[in-house]
């Protein structure tokens, strides 16, 4: 089976195969240099989601790809004025900064080649045309992964619009860990719906 295939399907397989011979040291290389702060530990598991990782820094690592391969941690801040230093209080351009994300010396990092993530992207893309994914497409060339651990715990779709640069995480769970009655495709059609509505 080729990575296309295997990525698209989730054959878990194909992952522990590519782990095992790039090295599971290197994976989590590869995922802090992406962003993920969890903390994950080298177990051939690490692969299959042994490790947890927040929905925020699946995200932001993830928000890699969709940028080409800059890496800008989640925020929900971009900028914040003084409203009391304002030439013109009806146009905030004349404020005062007091914080803007273009200050902060971590945003726009290059993380990986625009090349690496292109094709991440084009894999992952084939996880919404025809693969797990697939009731999370929309038509604009959306690209995602879905996710599933043991008994149905969490469901998970990470996806992204690459045009837009767009990331939106879906994920379900009952907050006790107890196993669910759903499947990924519930999270990838939630995401498809949401993003239908937001991506337009």
């Amino acid at each position: 089976m080729d990575m296309y295939t295997g990525l698209a399907l989730s054959e878990n397989v194909v992952a522990l195969r590519i782990a095992q011979e790039v090295g599971l040291d290197r994976v989590i290389q590869m995922a802090r240099r992406m962003g993920i702060q969890s903390n994950i530990k080298p177990a051939p598991g690490l692969v299959l989601g042994q490790s947890e990782v927040t929905v925020l820094d699946m995200t932001g690592a993830i928000g890699v790809l969709a940028d080409r391969g800059i890496r800008n941690r989640p925020r929900t801040i971009r900028r914040i004025f003084d409203s009391s230093d304002c030439k013109d209080r009806k146009n905030l351009k004349t404020c005062y900064v007091i914080y803007s994300i273009e200050q902060d010396s971590e945003s726009n990092q290059s993380v990986i080649s625009p090349e690496v993530a292109d094709t991440m992207t084009q894999l992952m893309r084939g996880v919404v045309q025809s693969g797990t994914g697939r009731d999370a497409a929309i038509g604009l060339g959306e690209a995602g992964k879905t996710g599933t651990t043991n008994d149905n715990v969490d469901l998970w779709f990470v996806g992204y619009i690459p045009d837009q640069q767009l990331v939106t995480s879906i994920w379900l769970g009952n907050d006790d860990n107890t196993p669910t009655s759903g499947s990924s495709a519930q999270a990838a059609q939630l995401w498809g719906n949401y993003m239908s509505r937001v991506a337009r």
